[in-house]
This record gives C-alpha cells, sequence and structure tokens, in this order.
C-alpha cells in the first residue's frame, strides 16, 4: 500500500506561496555579505518529504582571524500544528556532502566553537510560521587564511526519547 503523501497538490500550491511571503520578510532582516534562499522547487520538494519544519534562509559573514563570523537561519513550519523543541546547532566542517547524519554531524573542525541556539527547551514555531535564529562565530587567532565550511542542522529534540534530523544548511565564509 502506497504511503499518503503529506499534503495534497492543492495544500502544496497554497504553502509554496505562504512559505514565499515569509521568505521575503526574513530576506529584510539578513544583515550578512552572502545570502541565499531556498527556492520554489526546493519548497516543493521539501513539502513532499516526511521531516519539517526546514530551513528557509541563510545569511552569513566573512571574518578576519580573531573576530566573528555572523550567520543568520531563517525556519519555517509548515505542518498544521505547532512544533516544539527546535534547535538549529551550528559548527565548521565538510560534513554537508555526507548523506548519513550521524557522520555529517561528527564532521567537525575543532579549531572552530559549536554552537546551538535557542536557550533551554528550544523553539516553538506556530503552524505557518516562520522565525530567524542568528550565532557569532568566533574564528580563533591562528586560523589560516582560507574558506571554511560552516554547517547548520535544524532538530527536534525530545529530552525522554530520540531526537529527530530536519534539516540542514551549509555556508562558505572566508577568514581573510
Amino acid at each position: 500500500m502506497a504511503k499518503k503523501p503529506k499534503f495534497t497538490p492543492a495544500q502544496i500550491k497554497k504553502k509554496v506561496e505562504e512559505i514565499q511571503g515569509v521568505i521575503e520578510q526574513q530576506k529584510r532582516e539578513n544583515q550578512g555579505e552572502h545570502f541565499v534562499s531556498i527556492t520554489r522547487a526546493e519548497i516543493e520538494k521539501k513539502l513532499k518529504r516526511a521531516n519539517s519544519p526546514f530551513i528557509t534562509i541563510q545569511g552569513w559573514s566573512d571574518a578576519h582571524p580573531g573576530a566573528s563570523v555572523y550567520y543568520l537561519v531563517g525556519i519555517v513550519n509548515p505542518d498544521p500544528m505547532t512544533a516544539e523543541s527546535l534547535y538549529v546547532h551550528v559548527w565548521v566542517g565538510a560534513g554537508n556532502v555526507d548523506p548519513v547524519v550521524g557522520t555529517f554531524l561528527l564532521n567537525v573542525d575543532t579549531h572552530f566553537p559549536r554552537l546551538t541556539q535557542p536557550k533551554t527547551f528550544g523553539l516553538q514555531l506556530a503552524s505557518g510560521a516562520g522565525t530567524l535564529l542568528t550565532f557569532s562565530l568566533k574564528v580563533p587567532t591562528a586560523t589560516e587564511k582560507t574558506n571554511y565550511m560552516g554547517q547548520s542542522c535544524l532538530m527536534h529534540l525530545n529530552n525522554n526519547d530520540v531526537g529527530q534530523y530536519l534539516d540542514r544548511g551549509v555556508f562558505v565564509f572566508e577568514v581573510n
């Protein structure tokens, strides 16, 4: 028996339009030098998969050794219910190409910090709502001047059971 899709084609069309409106709002708040957002086709693809909420935009800056990389991540909840206990984990490493979540999360450049937001008990995101989280990723003073791959992972955590991987993003920043 075929699995029933999460959303009907009509619901997907409506949600794509709603999410594009959220993305436009999120774009206006970006303060980074660099910016990417998901396309209409990527929104449709993400709506057809099982795991949501998901990442919609990313904005970031480059930095000098000893300074900080600004990173902004946008999230949207297309589901009919409030999403709770959401967290974004940010680090530096080359794991984005790894399709296995466990090893993706372990691919870490230990020279850089690992950051998680928001605070205890996580983010609550109402149905149809979007939000932004900002990070300040400290670049160690002895860091070589080159490009680095920042990673972000959106997760739903469960204090009493196994959490759920929801989405990931990558942002390439320059230490100059």
